[in-house]
């Protein structure tokens, strides 16, 4: 069972330039990433990356969200990156924007889950797989030509 969701919640036209290049990562990491290699305290980890402009963060959309439920054994990361960067950066760059905000999630849940007697991750170990996942990505996939 993989149960690695990378998904996002953004304001166009961000969220469809997101959705291009999230779509290719999560196919590549949620085939080949299984949650419980890495621990045994959770089955799910769900990563939503939030993207707003400033007016909409006012109404409360995008709200950062760091939550792991021991009891049942799920992590909800949600991340705000920058609307205005990632509208006015090239391909490769917010190509690198969305793995590292992953990457970031991993290393949140790593840390949690470590501080948190009687469990365990191994965060660094699954940072690491996504990067040699994702390392060829832009050089393989059409979408980046």
């Amino acid at each position: 069972m993989r149960t690695l969701f990378i998904s996002s919640d953004a304001q166009l036209p961000v969220a469809a330039l997101i959705g291009d290049i999230n779509k290719i990562i999560s196919n590549r990491l949620e085939c080949n990433i299984n949650v419980s290699d890495y621990t045994k305290d959770i089955d799910k980890i769900g990563i939503i990356i939030l993207s707003f402009t400033d007016e909409w963060k006012k109404w409360g959309h995008g709200k950062e969200r760091r939550y792991i439920s021991y009891k049942n054994r799920f992590a909800d990361i949600r991340l705000n990156i920058s609307y205005d960067e990632y509208l006015k950066s090239d391909k490769l760059t917010r190509f690198n924007i969305i793995k590292d905000t992953i990457i970031s999630a991993i290393r949140i849940i790593d840390q949690r889950l470590n501080k948190k007697k009687g469990c365990s991750f191994d965060g660094q170990r699954m940072v690491n797989d996504i990067e040699s996942l994702l390392k060829d990505l832009p050089q393989t996939d059409w979408y980046f030509r």
